[in-house]
């Protein structure tokens, strides 16, 4: 079975149109990250809009994520849908293009039992040529997976770990409590700005948004959080709450997370802010206010890192 750790960002996926993948723009994201010391890569995921993406451009950012990082990095390919048909299609097609995992958060729309759930994580498990990280993302699918059921999937020998982007850090707690014994079962913390309290915890990593605009400042965190420096763990979160304030937040205080951090990464040559339906671009206000911070915040990263 794969390890993981470290800080695996859930890599966005570059759009020349609404409908079409930006290769070359796949490509230019990887070695970005790559230089920047992550871990490895996650595709289609939440900050990656994997459901908003039609079946064929979903393929080819698995295929092309897999042939930019050319064996260099573990790629993990989110799988999330309504349809069992269609997750396990893309687990296959994520094998034959080079994936290390696929990940998977619970099947969304109808309102089905914990029970049902498992049943239905099993399944792909037992099916699925690749091994599967759950996925708890109660935000995006409106379910919470229960600890009980995360135990009982855990021992499944094709199911290797979670991602928890719950934000519940009692709930993040238990996790690591059960589990973080064990080398068969890996945890990750999906929200960034909780990435040095997760690994004090015993989690494995951290799977950061941010890392695709600024991966050097959270593969330090990992680092320093790894060795217990606080004065740097302190450092590199007040970069991130930065972050917070001035990319992904408007002036109203709203998170525009997707569509800001789109925006600064084509400030920076990486790729089109282009955001497929239905989220859509920041307003004229949040834009100027990225464009003015960008400088600044990329001279503080920058300085912090020698």
């Amino acid at each position: 079975m794969p390890q993981f750790s470290g800080v695996i960002p859930p890599v966005i996926s570059p759009l020349s149109s609404h409908d079409q993948l930006d290769g070359p723009a796949v490509d230019r994201v990887v070695e970005h990250l790559i230089a920047g010391g992550v871990s490895g890569l996650f595709v289609l995921g939440t900050t990656g809009e994997g459901p908003s993406l039609n079946y064929q451009m979903r393929y080819e950012m698995v295929e092309r994520t897999c042939e930019a990082a050319n064996g260099r990095l573990p790629v993990l390919a989110g799988v999330t849908d309504t349809s069992f048909a269609e997750s396990l299609a893309l687990a296959e097609h994520a094998s034959s293009s080079g994936a290390s995992a696929i990940v998977a958060a619970a099947p969304f729309y109808y309102d089905v039992s914990q029970q049902d759930l498992k049943a239905w994580f099993e399944r792909l498990a037992d099916e699925s040529p690749l091994p599967v990280m759950l996925y708890n993302m109660p935000s995006c699918v409106g379910v919470v997976l229960d600890p009980e059921i995360v135990a009982a999937l855990s021992y499944h020998p094709n199911i290797i770990g979670i991602k928890d982007s719950g934000g519940d850090l009692k709930y993040f707690e238990g996790l690591c409590r059960d589990h973080r014994h064990r080398d068969d079962f890996m945890i990750f913390m999906g929200p960034e700005e909780l990435l040095a309290e997760a690994v004090s915890l015993g989690a494995d990593g951290g799977v950061c948004g941010g890392a695709n605009l600024f991966p050097v400042v959270y593969s330090r965190l990992y680092q320093a959080a790894v060795r217990g420096d606080a004065c740097e763990i302190s450092q590199w979160k007040a970069a991130i709450d930065r972050i917070f304030e001035s990319i992904y937040r408007d002036g109203q205080g709203r998170m525009k997370l997707i569509p800001a951090l789109k925006l600064a990464m084509q400030e920076c040559g990486l790729c089109q802010s282009l955001v497929a339906p239905p989220l859509s671009t920041v307003s004229v206000e949040h834009a100027d206010q990225i464009r003015a911070a960008l400088p600044n915040l990329s001279m503080v990263c920058e300085y912090a890192v020698r």
